[in-house]
């Protein structure tokens, strides 16, 4: 499981770097007020469409295929940040079977590890020591 959260913060930092590149006059990265209701990127030679959706963004990567979704639905601004419903849309467009239970218990062992910290109730951020 910790490949996959890896994963799946490199690729937010990806697509937030290329995405605020691209839209450099975004700059309201809390409620994303000013960004575009949709939308497309180029990340590493990989094509993205995006839609708004409340304050957040959901990244579904078009080209190559198979889809891969990134829904960064809260701390937009923050790219190390990711919570269970994140890890689960992540995990399902992989095709990747798991278990509501193991993603909590995993979440909370990279936690007690210091891997990750909890930021939230719901929301962890990689440690970068």
């Amino acid at each position: 499981m910790k490949e996959y959260i890896e994963e799946l913060i490199k690729l937010q930092n990806n697509l937030l770097s290329v995405f605020k590149r691209v839209y450099p006059e975004v700059k309201d990265y809390n409620l994303l007020l000013d960004c575009p209701r949709k939308g497309e990127l180029k990340v590493n030679e990989q094509e993205w469409l995006f839609t708004k959706h409340g304050k957040g963004l959901k990244f579904i990567r078009k080209k190559p295929l198979s889809q891969i979704v990134v829904n960064i639905h809260s701390y937009f601004s923050e790219p190390d940040v990711l919570d269970e419903w994140r890890l689960e849309q992540y995990l399902e467009s992989l095709k990747i079977s798991y278990s509501k239970s193991d993603i909590s218990k995993y979440l909370n062992e990279l936690t007690l590890t210091q891997v990750l910290k909890k930021i939230s109730e719901l929301q962890y951020k990689l440690n970068r020591n």
